[in-house]
């Protein structure tokens, strides 16, 4: 996961860092500013860490340190030029006035160091020439004073004196650094020292080489030592007879003999070429030969060196005022013996005494035993080369030049030209290439128009074995002749590529590209490539086919010894290796994108001639490979396995060697094979399988440094829903099966017509007979509570009548006296008023209307009441408790009185049929919430309640109340029907009024009809 996160700040870090490197002369140059990511962009003081770490102090404020990748900061307090240095360990230490400090747990962690603080304290050049440290094991740490060596041992605080200058022949100390092999070098007045390695083993009993100076020279106080690739040790001394400081070079044997140094030189060293450089406050410098010459670096204009750190294979660092610069070597570099060869060179040969020769315009050219010789091309010599194919060795020795019509034969001992003449008078036209242990040459006759011959040519003499015949369709312009291991004979020519027929004795032109030869060599596993001027192809032993194109005119090719095959082209240099393609031009050093010939020599080495000089290819001068990040915000997650999904990349080159837009990227998906090397940032698939992915890509440098952990992004493909197999498997099953049950219903369709009438004749029967049950449930229903009301009125109607009879009877024994019969005259019609309301009330109960009317609410209560009876209240007290006038409804009365009754004859039943009822109206401005019944209409409310104080409703009862049916006197001695509180419920859902159950168990309940009020208007 941090490998991931610090990959995903990586690519952040690409967008955002400018570039800023530059190449010259065989160097490349970078330079780090603040806007880079260092915290300032003036360096006083630089080191490199064994962890290949690059640390720079600034004047003031944090410490930056760089990795190759991105510049990062740690605070810091405090001034002076004090490097920052960092263990094998991963400790970071750095010198203070009093002593010594670890940066630890983000914080700096302070040691006194009693000896450094003396040493400190002693001279105000300590601030600008900081006491030497050198990180040894974890928590030790060597520290040089002028008069011994200590270690300084954090964890014990304690400081070991591990040799007194006294002891040595140095004199003074003055610098100290680690030595590549993990020992150190010292320096002192009067030479250096070597200390065994490891340094974390140093004890006082330690033995130490020394090497002192030669007393002749007159050098002393030795500056600080820097080792180079092969061990050698390059130092600035001062010189008292001069007055000025010379730079002294170590060897590890012997000393060299001092060189003076520009003036005021601060330091000195030499790059794996053999170059020397020095730095003084105020300008850098380099020698290569006698002279010092002075080196710009791009990008500064006048800057100030504080500080030199020095890598192997020719990196160093620039602390100056304007930034930290790197230097370091290109991969392709000019030898230092050939840097003034400034001509086109169009090929180049070994001789069998490793010397190695070039054809160029300004004429021969020899490097041997390390030193250039040219040798002008005779007069009348035009030097027209057939590029790579101009040099040849002949058996004795000499040197075979081919120039276009021209032959030429070098005698290195004589330095003498002498032309090829042959026997017969024929023109030597050019060397084809050798041929069973000779050359090949082409000849022709010098009056002959057209025809040639193929003879050998052994430096001597020459023997004929084809002459070309009348119908020869490859040309006259032949450009070379090889021969492969199953013993094939090839020629190329201007027109094309022939192969050696033997049934026809001839060449037989292939079916390869047309155009120029260039070259024919074998690719490995049976297969041939053939280069003609901007195609290569393949021939597999059957057919030709196109391999590479676009690399530009080409003028050369050749195999190396590890099997890659190399191609010089106007585009630069191209390799192909491991089925991938990489172009080398002058980002990676070449003089010239023109390149004509390419070589390997004994050593292994790879040499360019160009069209301005020389190159060299080095293949340490960049060993670091890049890194490749795959950006989780521009890549999806998820997708569908049907779609074409590509994926985003990019890398970035350790210390930018190779810019961003240069890299090669290799990608793949899961465990199938890598894809070859390209330039393409992104990679695209379609028709993934469904279920997790991953997708890895990695990258490589233009010095074929490939990435040894590919970044891996993993991912999720699913097929979408409508083409999931089971669901197809499942759509076809059910298509079959949809088709069959189709089949089935036409077989059955006419047959379930005629059912379906006599079907239809029984629900119709059915649902008439339920219709009329459940007419006859709903009259039983009613006429049970009119037959209770019957009871009441018969009850009622008896008292009337008895009070009647007994009027009539007082009347009758009472005839004389008027005033009796007149009281019981009204006394009768009295009770006949009252005899007609019931009956009127009966009536109005049992014919219902349909229109709605105004009612008052507290006349149709107590009407009900009335209609009760005297019997039915002699049982159960029937109390009512009217409101204040609550105003009046639009309803049907008869209709509310029946949902009273049922209410009130279901509360009797609750309470056994004794006790006490209660009918209560009122007014309400806002619908109670607890409701079972929502009314239709928005308050105001006009309410009647009937309350009960028996038994109560159970919890688990109370949702049932309202269902048909649902009775708790099924088992009682008081049989219901189920229909009372269900009836209330329809009519009251049908004109739209509410209801409200409160019910306590040991308590009793109330029913609350809720019903709209009339509008004021309508009272």
């Amino acid at each position: 996961m941090a490998r991931k996160c610090w990959v995903l700040f990586l690519a952040a870090l690409l967008l955002n860092f400018p570039l800023r490197c530059r190449s010259e002369g065989g160097s490349r140059w970078r330079v780090y500013r603040a806007a880079d990511g260092l915290a300032d962009s003036s360096v006083v003081a630089v080191t490199v860490s064994p962890r290949g770490n690059v640390w720079a102090k600034h004047s003031s404020g944090p410490v930056s340190w760089l990795d190759g990748f991105q510049a990062r900061s740690i605070p810091f307090s405090g001034g002076g030029n004090y490097p920052v240095y960092e263990s094998r360990s991963g400790q970071i230490w750095c010198l203070y006035a009093d002593g010594v400090m670890e940066y630890r747990r983000d914080q700096w962690v302070q040691y006194p160091v009693s000896e450094i603080h003396a040493e400190n304290q002693s001279s105000a050049l300590r601030l600008v020439r900081p006491v030497p440290l050198l990180p040894a094991e974890r928590d030790h740490l060597l520290a040089v004073l002028p008069d011994r060596l200590l270690e300084f041992d954090s964890g014990q605080n304690r400081t070991i004196v591990l040799r007194q200058a006294r002891e040595t022949k140095l004199g003074r100390f003055n610098e100290m650094v680690e030595a590549r092999d993990g020992g150190a070098w010292l320096s002192g007045s009067n030479g250096l020292a070597k200390l065994p390695g490891p340094v974390r083993r140093l004890t006082p009993e330690s033995l130490w080489q020394s090497f002192p100076v030669e007393p002749a020279w007159q050098v002393q106080n030795l500056e600080r030592p820097m080792e180079d690739d092969e061990g050698g040790v390059t130092v600035v001394a001062e010189s008292p007879s001069t007055g000025g400081k010379v730079v002294l070079y170590f060897n590890g044997q012997i000393w060299a003999a001092p060189v003076p140094a520009p003036e005021k030189t601060r330091y000195a060293w030499r790059d794996v070429d053999g170059t020397v450089w020095a730095a003084t406050r105020s300008a850098l410098f380099k020698r290569q030969g006698s002279d010092w010459e002075t080196v710009q670096v791009p990008g500064l204009r006048a800057p100030q060196y504080n500080d030199v750190a020095a890598e192997p294979n020719g990196v160093f660092w620039l602390a100056t005022t304007e930034g930290l610069a790197r230097h370091s070597l290109q991969t392709w570099r000019e030898p230092p013996e050939l840097v003034s060869v400034d001509a086109p060179v169009f090929s180049m040969l070994e001789d069998r005494k490793g010397g190695t020769w070039f054809a160029s315009t300004n004429g021969l050219l020899a490097l041997r035993n390390g030193q250039l010789q040219t040798f002008k091309w005779p007069v009348g010599f035009s030097p027209a080369f057939q590029p790579a194919n101009a040099l040849y060795n002949s058996p004795d020795g000499r040197i075979i030049i081919s120039s276009v019509g021209r032959i030429f034969l070098f005698d290195p001992r004589t330095s003498l030209f002498l032309p090829v003449v042959h026997p017969a008078g024929r023109e030597v036209r050019a060397i084809l290439g050798e041929f069973k242990a000779n050359l090949c040459v082409q000849t022709v006759a010098k009056d002959s128009s057209g025809g040639f011959r193929l003879e050998t040519f052994d430096g001597e003499s020459f023997d004929a074995f084809f002459e070309s015949k009348a119908d020869w369709s490859l040309g006259n312009e032949l450009v070379f002749l090889r021969t492969t291991e199953n013993e094939a004979v090839w020629l190329g020519s201007n027109l094309g590529l022939g192969v050696w027929d033997n049934k026809t004795k001839t060449f037989q032109q292939t079916t390869a590209t047309q155009g120029r030869a260039v070259e024919l060599l074998e690719a490995g596993k049976g297969k041939i490539w053939y280069a003609s001027e901007d195609v290569i192809s393949e021939f597999n032993g059957k057919t030709w086919s196109v391999t590479r194109f676009g690399v530009g005119q080409i003028h050369a090719m050749f195999k190396a010894r590890d099997g890659s095959i190399w191609v010089g082209s106007a585009g630069g240099v191209w390799r192909f290796a491991d089925g991938s393609w990489m172009a080398n031009s002058v980002q990676e050093g070449l003089p010239s994108r023109e390149v004509f010939c390419v070589r390997q020599d004994r050593r292994g080495e790879i040499w360019a001639a160009t069209g301005k000089g020389i190159s060299l290819y080095h293949r340490s001068a960049d060993p670091d490979p890049p890194v490749a990040s795959i950006i989780s915000a521009e890549n999806p997650k998820r997708i569908y396995a049907s779609e074409e999904v590509a994926f985003n990349f990019q890398g970035r080159d350790k210390w930018d060697c190779t810019q961003p837009d240069r890299l090669l990227f290799s990608p793949r998906l899961d465990e199938a094979p890598w894809s070859p090397y390209s330039s393409e940032r992104s990679a695209t698939f379609t028709n993934l399988a469904a279920g997790r992915h991953r997708f890895a890509v990695r990258a490589m440098d233009r010095n074929w440094n490939e990435e040894l952990e590919p970044q891996v992004y993993e991912f999720v493909s699913v097929v979408p829903w409508f083409r999931e197999p089971r669901l197809i498997g499942i759509t076809a099953g059910g298509a079959i099966a949809t088709l069959f049950l189709a089949w089935l219903a036409v077989n059955r369709h006419l047959r379930l017509l005629r059912s379906y009438a006599e079907v239809e004749k029984i629900v119709a029967l059915r649902t008439r007979e339920l219709e009329r049950a459940n007419q006859e449930l709903l009259h039983s229903q009613k006429m049970r509570a009119l037959g209770t009301l019957a009871a009441g009125i018969a009850h009622d109607f008896n008292s009337i009548l008895s009070i009647i009879k007994g009027s009539a009877q007082i009347i009758e024994t009472n005839l004389d006296d008027p005033e009796k019969i007149r009281t019981r005259v009204d006394r009768i019609k009295t009770m006949v008023e009252q005899g007609s309301g019931i009956v009127k009330a009966m009536l109005g109960f049992s014919r219902a209307g349909k229109e709605e009317k105004l009612c008052d609410v507290n006349q149709l209560v107590s009407e009900m009441k009335r209609l009760l009876g005297d019997q039915f209240q002699h049982e159960v007290a029937l109390r009512l408790e009217p409101g204040a006038p609550v105003g009046h409804i639009r309803g049907l009365g008869e209709l509310i009185q029946q949902m009273l009754l049922n209410l009130i004859l279901n509360a009797a039943d609750a309470m056994g049929g004794h006790g006490q009822i209660v009918l209560r109206t009122g007014r309400l401005e806002q619908a109670p919430s607890n409701l079972v019944l929502a009314p239709a209409a928005q308050p105001p409310l006009i309410y009647i309640s009937v309350q009960d104080h028996g038994s109560g409703i159970a919890p688990e009862v109370l949702p049932r109340i309202f269902e048909p049916f649902f009775t708790t006197k099924a088992f009682s001695t008081r049989h219901g029907t189920g229909l009372g509180l269900s009836m209330v419920y329809e009519i009251a859902k049908e004109m739209g009024y509410g209801l409200m159950v409160e019910s306590t168990q040991g308590k009793g309940s109330t029913f609350t009809i809720l019903i709209p009020a009339a509008g004021e208007s309508e009272n």
